[in-house]
Parts: C-alpha cells; structure tokens; sequence
C-alpha cells in the first residue's frame, strides 16, 4: 500500500521555501546545542532526510523513519556517505522499536498529519529512554493571523478551543486527501505532560511566513529578525510553527 507522499514530490515542495527551512534550522541548533553529544537518535517522518545534515554530527546513530517508499529511496542516495545514518520504513502510530530505544526523538512537520496528539506523544515517550529528549514541531492553530482572521470573523470563541482544526478545502476533504490539522499549543502542552515530559525550551519558528515579506525584505534580514525573535514570540504563540524541546522525566 502506498504511502500519501509516494504520490507527491516533496522535494518540489522546499523550492522556494529557504526562509521557512532556515528558521527550522535556527531553532534545531539552539536545541541541538543544549542537547550535546549523544549515542541514538530517532528523526520520525524524516522524509528525504532534509534535516540529517544538521543532526548527523551529533548523534553516533541516526535513524530515519519514514513510510514513503519514494522518500527512503531519496534518502538513501541523498546520505549514502553518512555512514552513521539508517533509514528504516515505518512511522506513527505504531512505532517499530524496543520501548527504550533512542537518547533523543524529533518529530518534525508531521503532527499536522495526525489528529491524535497524545496518542502519538505517548508512543514517542515508549520508545525514549529515560532522561531522553524529545523534539516537538506542531503546526500553530492559533498564530498571530489565525487570531486576527478569527476576531474579523466574530468567532470568539476560536483562541480558547483546544480541539485541532482541519485546515484541508472542503474539496480536498471530499477526495479524502491526506489529513492537515493545525493544534493548539496548549493542547499539546497538554499532552507532553500527561505523557510525562518536562517542557525545556519553546520557539516560535518562521514567524515571518508571508509572501509580502518574503519578497519585500532581504532573507538574511528576515533570518535575523527570526533568530532574535524566536524565543521572546513563543511566549505569545505568535508563528505558525512552534518547537517544543522536551525531557522525559516519568
């Protein structure tokens, strides 16, 4: 049975996009560097392995979890000289290991896909040793322009709804298209808790996703805006993509 993205060109997708991989990339070296050095670690939906050049330093094992055939087989071509990096088929809900597997996990532009946050937070914490890290990227359903859209809407009650919001076309619904939910930061806060993780760090990431300012202002303006601002706009929620930097402690 194919995979979603086996019938989608994702590597397509990241042209254009420099500004929204870099700022992900600011924000996984902040984490990074707090995390150290560490033995095994675990990129779940990793994809063509976008990120592997960032964390394959790192780590002294890296595994690539992917269940799309047509992007394993980018990976392996993509990262056939690190020889300290595994790509594997499979990915959530049921993830394929020992419980006590990984140092640390990263879950990375998949949530969106996934309408059971907890349920996928607590498989996560199955597989991460005790102490483990646990990196976090969701989909912000209630961003600066969410607010503003929802206040010109009269839907007061939009901001303090915790439940995750279907973000597909009714067309793209109809057709049964794969599943795109935005959560709510405080849901999923929620969940890390429950599933006995202790918040460490929150970064609020390409908060200057905007087509007017993509092509109005200089990227490496745009990069130094978002490296100053990542930490001070979290507290409000303010991206559309938030990185949650966890530890497992129970």
């Amino acid at each position: 049975m194919s995979a979603p993205y086996d019938l989608y060109d994702y590597t397509a997708y990241w042209q254009g996009r420099a500004y929204e991989d870099k700022s992900e990339r600011l924000a996984l070296k902040k984490i990074f560097k707090i995390v150290g050095k560490k033995e095994k670690f675990l990129d779940i939906g990793g994809g063509f392995g976008r990120l592997a050049d960032l964390y394959s330093d790192h780590f002294s094992s890296c595994t690539i979890l992917e269940p799309s055939e047509k992007l394993i087989e980018i990976a392996k071509e993509k990262l056939k000289a690190k020889k300290n990096v595994f790509i594997k088929k499979g990915g959530l809900p049921d993830l394929p290991f020992e419980k006590d597997s990984f140092d640390v996990a990263m879950l990375v532009r998949v949530m969106h896909h996934l309408t059971d946050s907890l349920k996928a937070i607590n498989e996560v914490a199955r597989v991460l040793k005790k102490d483990g890290y646990f990196i976090l990227e969701v989909a912000n359903k209630i961003h600066f322009l969410a607010r503003i859209r929802s206040i010109l809407k009269g839907n007061r009650s939009y901001i303090k709804d915790l439940s995750p919001i279907d973000c597909r076309s009714k067309e793209s619904i109809a057709e049964d298209k794969i599943i795109f939910v935005d959560h709510h930061p405080e849901k999923i806060l929620r969940d890390l808790s429950e599933s006995g993780f202790a918040i460490k760090e929150i970064l609020s990431v390409s908060n200057f996703r905007n087509n007017f300012f993509k092509k109005a202002i200089p990227i490496k303006v745009l990069l130094f805006l978002e490296d100053k601002l990542q930490k001070p706009l979290s507290k409000c929620f303010f991206g559309p993509s938030i990185f949650m930097f966890c530890k497992k402690v129970n």
